[in-house]
């Protein structure tokens, strides 16, 4: 089940996912008037100096796009009290991410290898997040070879440790104690994304009593391990 926080905390979390949504949406709000004036300018034609100028314009709405939808999914993980918890087969949140990363596992010939995995306890939406977050991360972050993704799980004390492990480009220990944290882009603008996918992960992970942890000492690629709540009397 979620974590329990006092009243303050669950107060101070439903604030700032309302403050993090309305902000969403005046932002998108703009961002429409400014792509259609972008758009009636692109049409108008004429000047190719100013077609250039307004298609710069509507490449950089596309970008804002994708971060106004990740500050929308960073701020639905905020609240766990808007979870909704049942047992249910992990299988199934990890077909879902591979549904929606199906152009992108095509694009980049990447394998994906699942093992046995168990019924769990918690939000199937957002764990289908998780892995899409997780999955998605390798694909983007491959090395010269097409990505190769292996998902394991097994039972441990706390409940069931997950593991995804991919052969991709690896993280500098030192750049580690900042993987969790919002809008910290370990490789720059040149990887497309917002920088919130693993915030946005961690925050599913604690969510569900759980956490969620690099591995070290790993030779190559990167394994990132988590653990969630096994069904009562499991």
């Amino acid at each position: 089940m979620p974590a329990h926080e006092s009243h303050p905390e669950i107060e101070l979390l439903n604030e700032m996912q309302r403050f993090l949504q309305a902000a969403v949406h005046d932002l998108r709000a703009a961002q429409r008037r400014t792509g259609t004036a972008a758009e009636l300018l692109l049409q108008a034609g004429g000047d190719e100096e100013r077609g250039a100028l307004a298609a710069q314009l509507l490449q950089g709405l596309s970008k804002t796009e994708e971060l106004l939808t990740s500050i929308g999914l960073y701020a639905i993980a905020l609240t766990p009290g808007s979870y909704s918890i049942h047992v249910f087969p992990s299988i199934s949140a990890v077909r879902f991410a591979l549904a929606n990363l199906d152009r992108e596992i095509r694009e980049t010939g990447a394998t994906i290898a699942v093992g046995d995995l168990p019924e769990i306890t918690g939000d199937r939406n957002r764990l289908a997040e998780l892995f899409e977050h997780l999955i998605g991360n390798a694909l983007k972050f491959r090395g010269p070879y097409p990505p190769a993704v292996e998902i394991t799980a097994r039972r441990v004390t706390e409940g069931w440790l997950f593991s995804v492990k991919d052969n991709g480009i690896g993280i500098a220990p030192k750049y580690r104690d900042r993987l969790f944290i919002p809008f910290r882009r370990l490789h720059g603008t040149e990887v497309p994304g917002a920088g919130l996918g693993l915030a946005i992960s961690k925050k599913i992970v604690d969510a569900h009593r759980g956490h969620i942890w690099i591995e070290d000492g790993e030779p190559s690629g990167v394994t990132l391990s988590f653990i969630l709540p096994a069904p009562d009397g499991d």
